[in-house]
């Protein structure tokens, strides 16, 4: 069986980027599925800085920028092991930024609509 270098560094990369709980749950899930919630999860956490950032209270976006940049490495992580390219990640943001920006009805005092259906779902992702 001839194992492919970039089969090895991809592995390699998910099992020490992706924690035990996120391990596991990629084995019951596809890796498509793990690269659109950890997607739509570095989307959610761009919007909640966003909108604290638009209040004035950036030391509280930090947190929620942590969040999402741990996100978007898994994400591209996960789209790469997948075939995705750099412009179809890029594609993908695009397309769930303007979802969720609907959501809200594009006006961050609204931010609570995104917290109410996305806040515990990607809670569980930062594990």
């Amino acid at each position: 069986m001839k194992i492919s270098i970039s089969y090895i560094l991809v592995s390699y990369i998910l099992v020490s980027a992706l924690s035990p709980s996120t391990l596991a749950a990629a084995e019951t899930d596809t890796l498509t599925s793990q690269y659109n919630k950890h997607l739509t999860c570095a989307v959610y956490y761009r919007m909640v800085a966003g909108s604290f950032k638009r209040q004035g209270n950036g030391i509280l976006a930090a947190p929620a920028l942590d969040r999402m940049n741990l996100m978007i490495t898994r994400a591209k992580i996960l789209g790469e092991a997948s075939g995705n390219s750099e412009t179809d990640y890029l594609s993908d943001w695009s397309e769930t930024l303007g979802v969720m920006t609907d959501q809200m009805n594009r006006n961050y005092d609204n931010i609570r609509r995104l917290k109410t259906r996305y806040q515990n779902r990607c809670k569980a992702l930062n594990g």
